[in-house]
């Protein structure tokens, strides 16, 4: 009986400790590919086929994702080929973009619209 309350105990702790891990990411000079990042910070990084939500991102490269729920872009970013959605975007470059609902403030915004 002890064992497989033990057992329970170990199981419950790295659930909880996984779970914690998934919900914030700090991630400093990195490329990542194929990644949601939520309530997380990246700096540094490039940025690839991924989504971010309610993350903060400052001198990095973003290509092809999705910027959701009030993330902010700062610091010389580059966000390219991207859907944005409720976010802040401050002094960076924005290429071929889906741009909704969003505060933009000493960016550059190339391109055309990228079409849904």
């Amino acid at each position: 009986m002890k064992k497989i309350l033990f057992v329970l105990l170990i199981t419950s702790v790295s659930l909880a400790l996984t779970s914690c891990a998934t919900k914030y990411s700090k991630i400093t000079d990195s490329k990542t590919n194929d990644a949601i990042f939520e309530n997380s910070t990246v700096t540094g990084s490039t940025i690839d086929n991924s989504t971010l939500e309610d993350s903060s991102v400052a001198d990095s490269t973003i290509l092809v994702s999705e910027i959701l729920g009030e993330s902010k872009v700062t610091n010389g970013s580059i966000i390219r080929n991207s859907t944005i959605e409720n976010s802040i975007i401050s002094n960076s470059t924005i290429i071929n973009r889906t741009i909704i609902n969003q505060t933009i403030t000493n960016s550059k915004i190339e391109g055309p619209d990228e079409e849904d």
